[in-house]
């Protein structure tokens, strides 16, 4: 209980912290001007962006259901579409909208599929690592890009683009971490379970930690003897981006923001930024964050909260075809089989 307590405690005051960012921007633009700029756009574009944005939740569904079926489940393409969109809506409706639907991503897989529990926390990992590493670098990227270009009045030097490296590095360590020893985390969590009280150990079910252990070692084994499939998870990431840089120039050209290179990057830069926050949404850090970037640009603050509001009926739609699908995934009878193998399953080494 006490747990639940202290999450619900945390998801308040992350909700609280995004609606006081909120309150305090939006006293500093005119919220019609923001309204007259989304209705203005018009229907037709409106609803081919929606349609875009779909596509867009259907590719990024792609590299994980290349890595299923690279560890042998071979489910169908619209099955994992299904699960991706289910999980992005959970990420989206808890701190932070970037992560928080992996647990999902792992029950339906194997509640609803009949996946092995090792395949699927393999899985969702591998996806996870591989768009944290390739978000990382595009951040990172793009912080040095509008540092360097003086475009918000910031100054680059060696400190500043040390300090923007060093996150830059850590999937890649992990990764490397989980091809070199394959049981590290396992092993850490055994070393924590140890250090606590007796009473707070019986608490923990132990198929947690074999499930984690497992996990593990599929991933070590992917690494170790596939890693043509990381080569190919990593390509899809980098094409993922691409689409949406392109997303973001088609909302600012809906919304009328015409921007060279380094205020289009300015305001992706501040938009990724704020969405990491550990707040349902990015509620209130976005819209400050938009709106801090135009003021800072010079542009009119109801161009970034107009961007800001596309945003955030496009979020609406989204979520609400994520609920959708989750209300239909509970009347399809799960499969309790487990699904066909696509190719021979990796084998972890003996010594693992």
């Amino acid at each position: 209980m006490k747990p639940y307590l202290s999450r619900r405690w945390l998801d308040g005051t992350a909700l609280l912290l995004g609606l006081l960012l909120l309150w305090l921007f939006a006293q500093q633009v005119d919220w019609r001007d923001g309204q007259a700029l989304l209705r203005r756009i018009g229907p037709t574009p409106f609803l081919i962006y929606l349609a875009v944005n779909g596509g867009i939740a259907v590719l990024f569904a792609v590299r994980w259901w290349l890595l299923l079926r690279g560890i042998g489940v071979d489910l169908p393409l619209r099955r994992v579409v299904v699960y991706r969109m289910i999980a992005a809506t959970v990420s989206l409706l808890t701190p932070g909208p970037q992560f928080g639907g992996e647990p999902a991503q792992v029950y339906l897989l194997v509640r609803r599929s009949g996946v092995a529990v090792p395949q699927a926390i393999a899985a969702v990992a591998l996806d996870r690592l591989l768009e944290l590493a390739v978000n990382l670098a595009f951040l990172t990227g793009g912080i040095l890009f509008t540092l360097w270009s003086g475009v918000l009045g910031a100054v680059l030097d060696g400190r500043v683009i040390l300090l923007a490296l060093i996150p830059l590095a850590l999937p890649p360590l992990l990764l490397f971490a989980f091809w070199w020893r394959g049981r590290f985390l396992t092993t850490a969590a055994e070393r924590v379970l140890r250090s606590l009280p007796e009473r707070w150990r019986r608490q923990i079910p132990l198929r947690l930690v074999e499930s984690l252990r497992n996990g593990e070692v599929h991933i070590h084994a992917i690494l170790r003897q596939n890693p043509r499939l990381i080569a190919v998870g990593a390509l899809v990431s980098l094409g993922n981006w691409l689409v949406l840089l392109a997303d973001f120039w088609l909302a600012t050209r809906l919304i009328g923001l015409e921007l060279d290179a380094a205020q289009f990057i300015g305001f992706v830069v501040a938009a990724r930024l704020a969405i990491l926050l550990p707040i349902p949404a990015g509620l209130g850090a976005l819209e400050a964050s938009q709106i801090l970037a135009a003021q800072r640009l010079g542009l009119q603050p109801a161009l970034g909260l107009g961007l800001v509001l596309l945003f955030r009926v496009r979020d609406v739609a989204l979520a609400l075809s994520g609920l959708w699908l989750a209300w239909r995934e509970t009347k399809r009878p799960a499969l309790l089989l487990q699904p066909a193998v696509a190719r021979t399953p990796l084998r972890p080494n003996a010594d693992q």
